[in-house]
């Protein structure tokens, strides 16, 4: 995410404002998810790729609302999205979709999505093979 790569690189939103002369407003909008960078001006875009020294396909990856996160547990990978300033986990097990949303994006849980994630897929998985159990029990006594 684009907000972390910032904090690798040590740049703040202000510092980024002023090195690329794009707005701080627009930068934040950016960085915290509240506009979705498809929907940014391609020059604005270019100007943040030059600055940054990537390409725009790369910064197009790190503002995008995808984090892969997997459970070695299941061997099962999920995906978490930010839809609606929540954190949204998206995966399949038995054939059957799981989406659920997690909790809203802070600072506090950027910091441990994935394991929040992760333990929330093996959470929902224990609970589904528990129903499955006793779906089970219940057919095979009546």
């Amino acid at each position: 995410m684009l907000k972390q790569y910032l904090k690798q690189k040590n740049l703040s939103i202000y510092k980024l404002a002023a090195l690329s002369e794009i707005p701080y407003s627009t930068l934040n909008d950016i960085v915290n998810h509240k506009v979705d960078i498809a929907n940014i001006r391609s020059g604005i875009v270019f100007k943040l790729a030059k600055i940054l020294d990537i390409s725009m396909d790369e910064l197009y990856e790190l503002c995008s609302r995808k984090i892969s996160v997997r459970t070695d547990k299941y061997a099962i990978e999920g995906n978490v999205f930010i839809k609606n300033k929540s954190y949204v986990l998206v995966f399949r097990f038995d054939d059957k979709e799981f989406i659920d949303e997690i909790c809203p994006v802070k600072r506090e849980s950027s910091m441990f999505i994935e394991s929040i994630a992760r333990w929330q897929m093996e959470k929902m998985i224990q609970r589904y093979e528990m129903e499955k159990v006793y779906d089970l029990c219940i057919k095979t006594k009546g």
